[in-house]
């Protein structure tokens, strides 16, 4: 099974790109997907977050995660004790969908993970390629207020919260340039999958 890294920046596009490759058959793993499952009401990692930051991020027993993102976006402190409590359940949870993929013998499956390289999965030597979907800095910041509606301050601290998107882009196999018009996009992405699909079945016949 071909494993495939899609990470980029915050708001540049992943999760169009992640999207398109859905359309076209490919199997993905979503790790903000992930993210939300580990702290549905109930879990034992909600409760680690409470006892954490207090019981003012929990509404009627459900993270109310723009009011802890105002905590940990402006405070790195605060943003490592987080990932500390999120990391091992979101690890855990993303092996066990890789391993249901990897018996169901399917060619490729996409590993969709926003902080790819924050969380080094680059280094475990289990993904294969790794793709960027990059913008240049001013249209993703403008993205990223518009879209979370945040304050020019609020977008910064978040962009400054993960790896420079230039430094992502360094350590790509493939990088999918999302400054430009949607039809550029798709032939993008068309040809990423071919590409993918080719190197697949040159593993599987080796």
């Amino acid at each position: 099974m071909l494993l495939v890294g899609l990470t980029g920046g915050i708001a540049t596009g992943k999760s169009t790109v992640s999207g398109m490759l859905r359309d076209a058959g490919l199997p993905i793993v979503d790790a903000d997907v992930v993210a939300r499952e580990v702290v549905e009401p109930g879990t034992t990692t909600l409760e680690k977050i409470k006892l954490a930051f207090g019981p003012s991020v929990i509404d009627n027993g459900v993270l109310n995660r723009r009011r802890l993102g105002d905590i940990v976006f402006s405070n790195r402190q605060e943003l490592a004790r987080l990932n500390d409590i999120m990391q091992p359940a979101i690890s855990r949870a993303m092996a066990d969908k890789i391993n249901f993929w990897r018996m169901q013998q399917v060619p490729i499956l996409i590993l969709d993970v926003p902080l790819l390289f924050e969380r080094h999965y680059e280094k475990d030597g289990k993904i294969d390629k790794i793709i960027v979907v990059a913008t240049d800095e001013a249209t993703q910041l403008e993205r990223l207020k518009l879209r979370n509606q945040l304050s020019d301050l609020q977008a910064r601290n978040r962009i400054r919260s993960q790896l420079p998107l230039k430094d992502k882009v360094a350590q790509a196999d493939y990088v999918i340039d999302n400054n430009q018009d949607q039809k550029s996009l798709t032939q993008q992405v068309a040809a990423l999958i071919e590409n993918l699909k080719e190197i697949a079945a040159n593993d599987n016949t080796n």
